[in-house]
Order: structure tokens, then sequence, then C-alpha cells
């Protein structure tokens, strides 16, 4: 009887966390995004004048002349940066595990 009560209570509680849990993602997604017959928050393209346009991601406005829209920073560097980062983690996490099993 004891373990029966003890199972329904940690059930109880798990299922009050997930639910939990999804109320807070949803009101973080609505605070970023807005809500869902609102217009967006998070990204908002606006057209001015001589074709320039003025994106707004997050609060942060960025105009059409800004390096960024403009190639500022390539893809093809970005790719690279990721692809030297991506081998160091997993050399360093290869002699990590070489290590441990070396000492166990």
């Amino acid at each position: 009887m004891k373990l029966a009560a003890k199972f329904f209570l940690l059930v109880g509680v798990l299922v009050f966390g997930i639910l939990w849990g999804i109320n807070t993602a949803e009101k973080g997604i609505q605070r970023v995004e807005g809500a869902s017959d609102q217009p967006s928050k998070g990204f908002h393209i606006t057209k001015v004048d001589n074709g320039r346009l003025e994106v707004e991601v997050l609060g942060k406005q960025i105009s059409s002349d800004s390096k960024l829209l403009n190639g500022g920073i390539s893809g093809d560097g970005i790719s690279l940066v990721a692809t030297e980062v991506r081998s160091w983690v997993v050399n360093a996490a290869r002699s990590s595990m070489e290590w441990i099993k070396g000492r166990f």
C-alpha cells in the first residue's frame, strides 16, 4: 500500500512538472514571438524609400546599408570556423575518452 502511494505521488509530481514546463515554454515563446493574433515581435522587415530595407530582429534594428546585410559576414567564413571548432571538440572528447579508458 505504501509503495503504491509513493508511486502515484511521484507520477503526480512528474505530470505536474511536465505541464508546468510546457506552460513556461509557451509563455517564453509568446514573449519572443508575440501572440498569434498580434504581429510578430521577433522578426520584422520594413521597406523604406529607394529600395532600402530595415530589418528588426528581437528589437535590434539593422538597415540595408549595414555590413551584416551586404555580406559583411560571409557564410563560408562562418562555415570554416564552425568546422574547425567541431574538429577541436571531437579531438578533445576523443583524447579525454582515451585518457579515461587508460586510467581505468
